[in-house]
């Protein structure tokens, strides 16, 4: 007998029966099933579930996971671009591993690199979104394998991606450029991802959790066919590719949203051959922001918990004066990558591959929103809503 076995055999199993005589006693003749809660029109949660409700303990959601660490990102936004370079030294220097360069503008390559002047490419991840139209991500990729091929560093160590999405952000989508970018990482960048599912726009709250897994999925696998066409391996195209993902203020729906989305991806990447696991990148949703920055600051550990318990491979917090459409501070952002550190460093979540597994509650709810999610993903890919 096992210490931990050791410290319940004092006490005796109690059946789902038994609870349940105990809650109807309590509940006084009010019927047990006004305790439901209604995510969705076909989602209902029963107000506790027992170990009888599952067949055996559900395994942890390992995928290729040795634990359960994730990159800290940040945003750094770039308009002045000597300004984003001494505010990413300071984030590096706070302990940021993965710098988000929102782009307000496309850079030359002398820009480039001046924007990460003194940043030791190799040790972190190195992310750009473009914030304008016109946008030409293959020129901003361009420039920065040129600054990694200046410098001597080897290109097998980058990581990093660019927010390419084709299927979003263009009527004529150019998947040749796509499938070159992709060529190209597969021989020299193997741990560089230059596109991404972008499943922003999917996101209305956590009563419509089903329907935005349903259509990340979806478009995610329009582009394994779409790339296919190019010669391209579901595999391959796996690898360098991200899924950019908005959470609510919904904790228990958000973490089995995640872990939802991990298990549908490797149900779709079984139809190619083999299971894989998506990348995760977490984003907060800004709708969920105050203009109180206390209330965020708040805020901001409950949302990043659902985060890297629902399996984030990287996660930004938005700092707290976001919603009052300031830039951010020195503070702001030192206290939003500060909320990560605290989750690793004091709650250690990443050292547990699938922290949520066991937890009966977000096991069904895993369960169920997945389930909703695939009866609606076959029918988005019978009407051919990607094509």
């Amino acid at each position: 007998m096992t210490e931990q076995d050791h410290l319940f055999s004092e006490f005796s199993p109690i059946t789902k029966a038994e609870w349940l005589a105990k809650v109807e006693k309590d509940l006084k003749g009010k019927p047990l099933e006004e305790l439901n809660w209604h995510l969705e029109e076909k989602i209902t949660l029963a107000p506790f579930y027992h170990p009888e409700d599952m067949e055996r303990p559900p395994a942890p959601r390992q995928g290729q996971r040795q634990d359960n660490n994730w990159e800290v990102g940040e945003y750094i936004e770039v308009g002045a671009v000597k300004t984003a370079n001494a505010e990413v030294l300071e984030g590096l220097q706070g302990g940021v591993e993965a710098p988000l360069f929102h782009l307000q503008r496309p850079l030359s390559a002398q820009q480039m690199e001046s924007l990460l002047e003194g940043v030791e490419l190799s040790f972190i991840s190195t992310n750009f979104g473009e914030n304008y139209t016109d946008k030409v991500p293959w020129e901003a990729f361009r420039h920065f394998v040129a600054l990694v091929e200046k410098r001597g560093v080897d290109t097998q160590a980058i990581r990093g991606s660019i927010d390419f999405d084709p299927l979003l952000d263009w009527s004529n989508p150019p998947i040749d450029k796509l499938s070159e970018l992709i060529r190209y990482c597969q021989n020299s960048m193997p741990l560089f991802r230059p596109f991404q599912v972008n499943a922003h726009r999917f996101h209305s709250g956590p009563d419509d959790s089903s329907v935005e897994l349903a259509y990340t999925i979806a478009k995610g696998s329009e582009y394994l066919a779409r790339l296919a066409a190019h010669g391209l391996s579901a595999e391959t195209v796996n690898t360098h590719m991200q899924f950019s993902i908005a959470i609510s203020k919904s904790y228990f729906v958000e973490i089995a949203k995640l872990r939802a989305l991990r298990l549908l991806w490797a149900n779709v990447m079984k139809a190619y051959g083999k299971p894989q696991a998506p990348f995760l990148v977490v984003h907060f949703a800004k709708e969920t922001q105050d203009e109180d920055p206390n209330m965020n600051m708040i805020r901001a550990s409950t949302q990043a918990m659902s985060a890297v318990i629902g399996g984030a491979d990287r996660l930004y917090v938005l700092p707290s004066n976001h919603a009052r459409q300031e830039p951010s501070t020195a503070f702001s952002r030192r206290i939003a990558r500060n909320v990560q550190h605290l989750l690793k460093m004091e709650s250690h979540l990443h050292r547990v591959i699938d922290p949520g597994a066991g937890s009966y509650y977000i096991e069904k709810l895993s369960e169920k929103l997945a389930e909703q999610a695939w009866e609606q993903f076959q029918v988005i890919e019978k009407k051919g809503e990607f094509k």
